[in-house]
């Protein structure tokens, strides 16, 4: 499913390139459910994007949701076709979709951030036709979008280190053991790193996430850290909100490709409900 929605993103993008009015008759009458424990305006807005190019009605609710009651997702599922989930747990969404009748799709929980990862490897196809064998290097506080990464890369072929610990204060990822057992089977690399130095050695793809204000110094990237530990052709990610923990220079270099991801996340959401309600690719 992975590839599939990747490649339908990247055909989508290629023969609608500007989206501004565009609408298309693809899931035309249909009803996108948007429902958010926490506010995600930049996912809020690329499903709701991607909801009106697609030709479908969106309607967004930001509540706290009573997730325990498991009729609720048999519930939401008589108002929509499709159902959006952003929250700030990860076994609520399961639950809640085993009651759906229909989709459920986790934009942000605890656990993973689907969309923004996605839409970031859509970025790197465009930029390098493909996953394999390249070497990713994070370096942020421990994010959902850490443990995309840890799944996605090995299912494409890439090798990745992180850093997102200091020496004082150790933590893995909740999804580490998962990646470890995958890249076990797909012969690729993972690495746990204290060190900027060691994260960057031989990088092609850098993402920095966001530090906690007390250790900014832990995560802090210059464009010189990059320069100094690999000789490859990189490109730079930041997964935002952005903070002291990523120089200017580096944030608008040339090689930097945050900008390319995030206008990826409309064209992976579009790619995800033609999929999920129609079985379309593009």
């Amino acid at each position: 499913m992975v590839m599939d929605v990747l490649g339908s993103a990247l055909n989508l993008k290629c023969c609608v390139r500007d989206t501004h009015c565009k609408r298309l008759n693809v899931l035309a009458g249909s009803k996108v459910m948007i429902l958010q424990e926490v506010n995600e305006p930049f996912l809020n807005m690329a499903v709701s994007k991607a909801a009106t190019l697609l030709g479908a009605y969106d309607v967004n609710i930001t509540d706290n949701l009573v997730w325990e009651q498991d009729y609720v997702g048999r519930i939401f599922s008589y108002m929509a076709d499709v159902i959006f989930v952003a929250t700030m747990t990860h076994m609520c969404v399961q639950r809640f979709a085993n009651q759906s009748t229909v989709p459920v799709l986790c934009m942000r929980s605890r656990t993973h951030a689907s969309i923004q990862a996605l839409a970031t490897i859509m970025s790197i196809i465009e930029e390098f036709g493909s996953l394999r064998d390249l070497n990713f290097a994070y370096c942020g506080s421990p994010h959902p979008v850490l443990n995309s990464y840890l799944l996605l890369c090995p299912m494409l072929g890439a090798n990745i280190k992180f850093k997102c610990c200091c020496k004082k204060c150790p933590v893995s990822p909740l999804l580490f053991k998962a990646s470890e057992d995958m890249t076990t089977r797909t012969k690729t690399g993972l690495k746990e790193c204290l060190s900027k130095d060691q994260v960057l050695k031989d990088a092609s793809v850098i993402i920095g996430g966001p530090a906690d204000a007390k250790k900014v110094h832990e995560f802090k990237l210059h464009v010189s850290d990059i320069e100094s530990n690999t000789k490859n052709k990189w490109i730079f990610y930041h997964t935002g909100p952005r903070g002291n923990e990523v120089e200017d220079n580096l944030f608008s270099h040339q090689n930097s490709r945050t900008f390319d991801a995030f206008e990826n996340f409309h064209y992976i959401s579009a790619a995800l409900l033609a999929y999920v309600i129609k079985d379309h690719k593009f």
